[in-house]
């Protein structure tokens, strides 16, 4: 591997999660416009349509765990975190929905 063939491929992934980055299944997109413009077979992109919802179901799994670490940890930070209402079974519902304190 050249590091012409790796500085343009860097380039051409940058440029295109620019407008990529927002879609659903966007990994599938990324793979067509950077093997295509590589010069790469796109066929390999039916590999990768067969396992994306599994890596987007990871990937949101991921980012919902990391939104609630976060309002937690700020919340603490900020000394804005009430953990007993936290804990309070007496707070959630029969569907799980929280209810209003």
């Amino acid at each position: 591997m050249a590091p012409a063939f790796i500085i343009k491929l860097i380039i051409v992934t940058a440029i295109g999660s620019f407008g990529i980055a927002g879609v659903g299944g966007g990994a599938t997109f990324a793979a067509l416009t950077v093997l295509s413009i590589m010069g790469l077979p796109v066929g390999l992109v039916g590999l990768l349509i067969a396992i994306e919802p599994l890596i987007d179901m990871a990937r949101t799994a991921l980012n919902v765990s990391d939104s609630m670490l976060t309002g937690i940890v700020s919340g603490k930070l900020l000394n804005e975190f009430n953990i007993s209402a936290y804990n309070d079974k007496q707070n959630v519902d029969s569907g799980g929905t929280e209810v209003e304190l």
